[in-house]
């Protein structure tokens, strides 16, 4: 199956425009992203008095990605427990059609 054709998306980050190419399904939580991050850099430049573009970036950046380490930490979800419940419960629905089969 072919690949979908990417989309150009605009998106504006602290009053400045940027051209970025995404697969259409991903557009809006791309542009979801980008006002997050337009509003973590804008709130960086004014709890920072003084910080330019580059600084509100890299802060913004940082602190996303410490909310997220720090969100992944907190999960109490154990994956292989998850995959064995999964597969466990695989398990009983195929010996369910089994012995949904053998009645007719």
């Amino acid at each position: 199956m072919a690949k979908p054709q990417s989309v150009q998306v605009e998106i504006s980050i602290l009053d400045r425009s940027y051209k970025v190419s995404c697969d259409p399904e991903h557009q809006a939580l791309l542009q979801e992203a980008a006002q997050d991050l337009d509003r973590r850099m804008r709130e960086a430049r004014v709890n920072s008095e003084g910080v330019g573009p580059e600084r509100a970036a890299v802060m913004a950046g940082l602190n996303a990605v410490y909310e997220m380490l720090e969100q992944k930490a907190s999960s109490k979800w154990d994956i292989n427990d998850v995959k064995r419940r999964i597969k466990g419960l695989e398990e009983r629905l195929d010996r369910c059609f089994v012995d949904q089969e053998s009645l007719f």
